[in-house]
């Protein structure tokens, strides 16, 4: 049993800063919550005092690349074993979990090395944080991420991709709407795989209980996934106002991936990241900052997602979207919300993580400030706890710390 008090804590499921609070763990989850003073001596003197510190639940990033070395123009890595993936992915989600961030989805996988690393991380083999994979990405011949995703066309071959994954024992599963924004030689409005391919996915994944995600740009892709039956969508650079009243009628989720653009513009200009793409991604903000301000307004649930691993988007960045977000005007506490329990909920695991409630894991992380005051806080985490257990990751980094 571990005692930790002293320090102000974030619920988010009430929506407030408790300060003096304590929380004791046992055999990794969460056994009680409540207020200092309801302790004993003898439990203070066998606790962990947090003085002037924040305790809130470990952050959440709906959306990465493990696998992917966040440079402009990364080796061709198919041809590499998948040995190697493997130890890259846990590279990558070492520093997700030590920059405090205690649940990953991850958007693409190569090789089947992502659910062997999924499962060494669950056995204990390996220290990583939960890690939800979705195998490989599903598209249409020739169509977005197709060099590493599985082609499908028409709705008897889609079935039997996503049967495919499921067989491969996936947490969920992702398709292809649209064309992409880094890709040069794709349009972000063209539709990729259509409605009825797209349905066909999402009933096979709802038929084994699994979420399912969309990458979606352009307004009629986006607007496709949500008539399919989507879970979330990835992006969403082009919501109009008719996909935001779908997604309010379908209880679709948006995992807007903000963070993209602030290190695309940050450091792809000087190193090598084509203008042409540049371009392409200038204008695409402008239009994704207006529909997702409106989604929010609009009472759309929105998510945490980074894309981490895209051109020098690192994998230890997830900060960058919440300061992103509170950067357009949203509120503080609203948007670590989004990035724990509501992202819970979207990935649905709302059940055993994403607050500090009796009962659930106990993942957390502890702050030197609080984050509702300043929310770039989140920056410099002072301890991160997994199942109750104190992380130490030694400093492994592909990439300079980032501003």
């Amino acid at each position: 049993m571990q005692i930790f008090y002293n320090f102000g804590l974030i619920d988010v499921i009430q929506k407030e800063y408790i300060i003096n609070s304590y929380i004791i763990v046992e055999e990794g989850k969460i056994l009680e919550v409540g207020k200092q003073n309801d302790l004993t001596k003898k439990q203070k003197e066998n606790g962990k005092d947090l003085e002037g510190k924040t305790l809130m639940p470990g952050l959440f990033n709906l959306h990465i690349h493990a696998l992917a070395t966040p440079i402009s123009n990364p080796p061709s890595l198919n041809y590499e074993e998948q040995s190697k993936f493997a130890l890259r992915g846990l590279n990558h989600l070492q520093q997700y979990l030590k920059s405090g961030v205690t649940f990953v989805r991850d958007m693409n996988g190569r090789k089947n090395a992502e659910v062997g690393l999924r499962n060494s991380i669950k056995e204990g083999v390996s220290l990583g944080p939960n890690y939800y994979v979705c195998g490989q990405g599903l598209t249409m011949t020739g169509g977005h991420g197709s060099n590493t995703a599985r082609e499908c066309d028409g709705i008897f071959e889609c079935k039997k991709a996503a049967r495919e994954q499921l067989k491969r024992g996936v947490d969920f599963i992702k398709v292809m709407a649209t064309g992409g924004v880094m890709s040069p030689e794709e349009n972000e409005h063209a539709v990729h795989l259509d409605e009825e391919e797209i349905s066909a996915i999402v009933t096979e994944a709802h038929k084994f209980g699994k979420k399912t995600a969309a990458h979606a740009h352009g307004a009629t892709g986006i607007k496709n996934a949500i008539r399919a039956g989507i879970d979330s969508i990835e992006h969403g650079s082009y919501l109009d106002d008719e996909g935001i009243k779908l997604m309010k009628e379908h209880n679709t989720a948006l995992v807007p991936t903000l963070a993209v653009d602030y290190f695309l513009f940050k450091y792809g200009i000087k190193n090598g990241v084509s203008e042409k793409s540049i371009e392409k991604a200038r204008r695409t903000q402008e239009a994704q900052i207006e529909g997702f301000l409106k989604a929010w307004e609009a009472g759309v649930s929105v998510g945490i997602g980074t894309d981490g691993g895209t051109p020098f988007n690192a994998h230890f960045g997830t900060y960058v979207e919440f300061i992103s977000m509170v950067e357009l005007g949203l509120n503080e506490l609203d948007v670590l919300i989004a990035g724990t329990i509501n992202s819970a909920k979207i990935a649905g695991v709302e059940d055993w993580c994403g607050s500090i409630t009796p009962g659930k894991q106990a993942n957390f992380i502890v702050l030197n400030k609080n984050p509702i005051n300043d929310i770039e806080a989140l920056k410099e985490v002072d301890q991160v706890y997994l199942n109750g257990e104190l992380v130490v990751i030694q400093d492994i980094e592909y990439l300079p710390h980032l501003d």
